[in-house]
């Protein structure tokens, strides 16, 4: 019976009235009291904060700035696509107190998509700010990928109007406000890039970024001497739930055409569950850091990123050290999903299809760094390690303040 009911919710009409159901549930019961003196941060598909929401609810956690503010910090695992029927009820049961939360509050919180916003009511005295969790404007997502193969369909945006009722959306730079426009289906006067990034604050300050890689250089058991090359790839597949890593780039070639001065460091993305598998032969010189906390840390231990399709590409660029694109399934991947730009022109580094390239260029260690520099002016309208406090001090805590 519980399997039977498990694929009826899964089939797509009833699953989402039930979403939709729930979540303005949690509308209706928080319209039945006044908005909460509360700074509801959510992050819907991590089990901790990280990036942008991290930073700033650690400032604000620090500063403690006014009487009685409460930040609340809640980690919506998003059981509902789940099979298993007690993981739907309790994918409900989060929706309506997500819901109730987001409507009852005076500031929310969010680095990337989160279902009960959409659904809701929107109040007098509550301001929902859209930080995002990656810089610039890469690949398609949102309503952006309508018509492909990754992302939400049409039958599901005339149910749920995803990336709606946000007052403030954050862009790393005024020239993607357009693509984000289009992504959300929203205002372009929602979108601003005068903050600053959060996220980035790590990266820039000099004392800060140089303690950080130190420490995280040890930790990963990379000697000073050692060049890091950092393989950070994104996902594969049509959802999070079904996300894989990439495995065109053959390590054991790549390792073996590396002087012995390089390690490499594995970052696969964050919905990517399975562990990797690395030879034990490899061991010595890969270093899986999958499992760090903060992706910065990671960043500012490498000294080289090769990626293929990750927003990764900005955050590091700021560093100014070489980035380089492996990308075999390049043309697949833009039919499923597809860029903002010409992927083959506008990366900040050579686009590969080969191991044995990869390596090469790896060694031969004549990188163009202004191509890198380049990348950032143009991705980062203003990039100066204070984002997190300006977006406290002048989006936050006024709208904290404010009675509706």
């Amino acid at each position: 019976m519980a399997r039977f009911f498990s694929a009826l919710y899964r089939w797509f009409p009833l699953r989402t009235i039930l979403r939709v159901g729930a979540a303005r549930l949690g509308g209706i019961f928080a319209s039945l009291r006044p908005v909460q003196n509360r700074i509801y941060i959510a992050a819907p598909h991590d089990r901790t904060l990280r990036g942008s929401l991290r930073l700033i609810h650690d400032e604000l956690d620090r500063q403690s700035p006014l009487p009685g503010l409460l930040v609340e910090c809640r980690s919506v695992i998003q059981g509902l696509d789940h099979i298993a029927l007690a993981r739907s009820i309790s994918g409900l049961i989060l929706t309506v107190r997500g819901a109730y939360r987001v409507a009852s509050s005076r500031v929310v919180l969010v680095d990337d998509y989160y279902f009960p916003i959409y659904l809701i009511a929107r109040r007098p005295g509550t301001t929902v700010v859209q930080v995002w969790h990656a810089s610039g404007a890469f690949k398609r997502f949102g309503r952006a990928t309508l018509g492909k193969g990754w992302g939400a369909d049409t039958d599901f945006i005339r149910h749920v109007p995803i990336h709606s009722n946000y007052d403030l959306a954050l862009v790393s730079s005024a020239s993607v406000a357009p693509a984000y426009a289009e992504a959300f289906g929203a205002p372009i006067a929602i979108f601003t890039a005068r903050y600053g990034m959060p996220n980035t604050d790590p990266l820039i300050d000099p004392v800060r970024s140089a303690t950080a890689r130190e420490k995280a250089r040890s930790r990963l058991g990379i000697s000073s001497d050692e060049i890091a090359v950092l393989w950070a790839p994104t996902f594969r597949g049509t959802n999070i739930l079904e996300a894989v890593a990439p495995s065109d780039l053959d390590l054991e070639l790549l390792v073996s055409q590396l002087s012995p001065k390089h390690r490499l460091i594995l970052r696969m993305h964050p919905f990517v569950q399975q562990s990797l598998k690395i030879p034990a032969a490899l061991r010595a010189r890969i270093i899986d850091a999958s499992s760090e906390e903060d992706i910065n840390d990671v960043l500012l231990a490498g000294d080289i990123l090769v990626s293929d399709y990750s927003s990764l590409i900005y955050e590091f660029s700021l560093l100014g050290r070489p980035i380089a694109l492996f990308a075999p399934d390049l043309d697949r991947y833009e039919q499923e999903r597809g860029f903002f730009f010409d992927y083959r022109t506008g990366v900040p580094g050579p686009v590969f299809a080969e191991t044995s390239e990869l390596a090469a260029w790896i060694s031969a260690a004549t990188f163009d760094l202004e191509r890198v520099r380049a990348f950032a002016a143009r991705s980062f309208d203003r990039a100066d390690g204070h984002a997190t406090e300006r977006l406290i001090e002048q989006v936050i805590l006024p709208a904290y303040a404010k009675r509706g």
